[in-house]
């Protein structure tokens, strides 16, 4: 029976004075059980022969040339308890089941018509490879053909070696020798944090106190949601403000809300309009983002400077006038 193509993954421990710290296996070539990286070599661009028939005795050897990114790893298995046969059978079934094209692959005298060992011997697909040793090979291509891998297996020290040759086939783009390299930018500027816009001093309040208000006048200001200045963020601080309003809304189902912004009177008519519906819609997002309300139940809407509860002509009005405001709607 095969082994299993969902290979483990990591070195043993017992390994890791031999194994290369921080290696890690091809991503179509995976690490047999028990395996581990002992060769890790990569070149951004190389041109590589790969054999790719089995060869005759005093004949040239069949080869495909393709170039690009190079990558060589050998894993090793200690002792030789698993056999290559199995090793190689395994990796063609897997290559096989990642949709690779296998163009040529190989075992013991399928490979060479005198001694399989010389397959390999005039090419860097094998670190000095034993004699005596069983010998399997390769060669597969990638479905979108962007990638050639060829796995050679052999012994080594009596050890079994699995070496892995990759390309990822790409056109050479030459350096530009002549046009300096630009100065690296500066480090961006850390963006501040956002400041509240001033606002009177505020009162804690309860469900209860919003719902009494709403009865008296079917309209309530929220006390202390803040917003950033000029700007539509809620500051974290609003959070508990919102979250009485959240409780208020799941404690009486049938309630419908517009939640109406307000501005002061500084800036242009239309620029406030907008600001308002802005954060009115803010409000909204945050009751059902984060407290799970209908948004069937909550209408935003912007007044702008148009409703103001105090004169704009002086700082403490102009906060005054900054608000947030929940209106009943009654059908």
């Amino acid at each position: 029976m095969l082994l299993c193509a969902a290979f483990v993954l990591a070195a043993s421990p017992l390994h890791a004075q031999r194994a290369i710290e921080g290696a890690t296996p091809h991503p179509a070539v995976p690490l047999p059980p028990g395996g581990y990286v002992t060769r890790d070599e990569f070149v951004d661009f190389a041109i590589i022969d790969f054999p790719a028939a089995a060869q005759a005795r005093n004949e040239d050897p069949e080869l495909l040339r393709v170039e690009g990114g190079h990558s060589r790893l050998e894993y090793t298995i200690d002792g030789t308890e698993v056999a290559t046969l199995r090793l190689y059978r395994t990796y063609l079934q897997h290559l096989q089941g990642q949709d690779f094209e296998i163009l040529f692959s190989g075992f013991g005298d399928e490979l060479h018509d005198r001694r399989p060992v010389d397959f390999l011997a005039r090419t860097d697909f094998a670190a000095q490879p034993s004699t005596g040793g069983d010998i399997g090979y390769i060669l597969a291509r990638s479905a979108d053909e962007l990638q050639v891998v060829a796995v050679a297996f052999y012994d080594r020290q009596r050890n079994r070696r699995i070496m892995v040759n990759a390309v990822d086939i790409e056109e050479l783009e030459t350096l530009d020798l002549l046009t300096p390299e630009p100065a690296p930018e500066p480090a961006p500027e850390p963006e501040p944090e956002p400041v509240a816009e001033a606002a009177p001093e505020q009162v804690a309040q309860s469900a209860q106190d919003l719902e009494t208000g709403l009865v008296a006048d079917g309209r309530v200001v929220v006390q202390a949601i803040l917003f950033a200045f000029d700007s539509d963020e809620i500051l974290p601080d609003s959070a508990a403000a919102l979250a009485t309003v959240a409780g208020l809304l799941q404690d009486r189902p049938g309630l419908t809300l517009l939640v109406v912004g307000h501005t002061d009177g500084v800036g242009s008519f239309d620029y406030n309009l907008r600001l308002s519906l802005a954060r009115a819609r803010a409000v909204v997002d945050w009751l059902a983002n984060r407290h799970g309300i209908d948004r069937d139940r909550l209408q935003p809407a912007g007044a702008g400077p148009m409703a103001p509860v105090t004169t704009n002509r002086t700082e403490e009005g102009r906060a005054l006038n900054r608000r947030v405001e929940l209106v009943e709607v009654v059908r």
